[in-house]
Formats: structure tokens, sequence, C-alpha cells
């Protein structure tokens, strides 16, 4: 093997499974295009949050082509405010438009079962999309 060929099969490695670490101020995203899943946990408090999620829109566009078939978007928040709430319905709308009737998408909004605020913005989302929305409660 030559270099080249290296650097594509290690991009391609890159691809498949991605990590960004969670900070006091943005979310933790992992993406296993093996697993056919995306995870956004965390906390989102970003006064200005376009930098952050434009990248993301980039990052989940170039992942999502990856996927083939189904796949699943998991978002694990523990703070969401609300500019960086427009910014997931923005992101979740455009996947909606994009991927709709061309892979299956699920997406699981986890809430903790005494966090109120997650829990509405999982509705508010659940009710504005129509894609396929899971709210599922947990204990953590």
């Amino acid at each position: 093997m030559n270099i080249l060929s290296d650097l594509l099969s290690w991009k391609k490695f890159a691809v498949m499974h991605l990590a960004i670490k969670e900070t006091l101020f943005t979310p933790s995203v992992k993406i296993n295009t093996d697993e056919h899943r995306i995870e956004v946990s965390g906390q989102s408090r970003l006064e200005d949050p376009t930098l952050f999620y434009e990248k993301l829109v980039v990052i989940f566009e170039e992942n999502i082509d990856a996927i083939k078939s189904h796949f699943s978007i998991n978002f694990k928040l523990s703070y969401l405010n609300s500019s960086s709430s427009k910014w997931l319905f923005h992101i979740l709308k455009g996947i909606q438009n994009k991927y709709q009737g061309k892979k299956l998408i699920t997406l699981n909004w986890y809430f903790d079962h005494d966090d109120e605020s997650i829990l509405e913005a999982g509705e508010a989302f659940q009710s504005l999309l129509s894609i396929p929305f899971n709210i599922i409660e947990t204990d953590r």
C-alpha cells in the first residue's frame, strides 16, 4: 500500500467514526456510520451557536450521505438555550427535507424524568417535524 491509499483509508475511517468532545458550552457529537447512529449529548449554551452548528450541518450531511439506509439521531441533552434550539430545528428540518422518502430516519429525544424544559423542547420539535420522533424518559 502506498501513502496515498493509506490516507484515503484513514479518511474513510474518520468519516465512519467521528467524535466531538463536549465543552462547557457545546454538546458532544458522536457519529458511527457502521451502527447507523448519530448521538448529540450534553448541553448547548452558546450565545451565538452559528459557527458550531454550521460546521455540524456539514458533518451531518457528509456522514448521513455515507449511511445507505436507516439511521437514528439520538439527542441526550441536559440543557438547550433558545438560540441553540433554533439551530437544532433548522438542522432537523433540513435533514427531513433532504432525506425523507430516501432514508428511514428516526429521531430519539431523551429527557430526564424531572427535566420539563428538555421534555417540552422535544415535544415542540416532534410537533413541527414529520419524521419518526420518539420522546424517551430516562433516570440519569
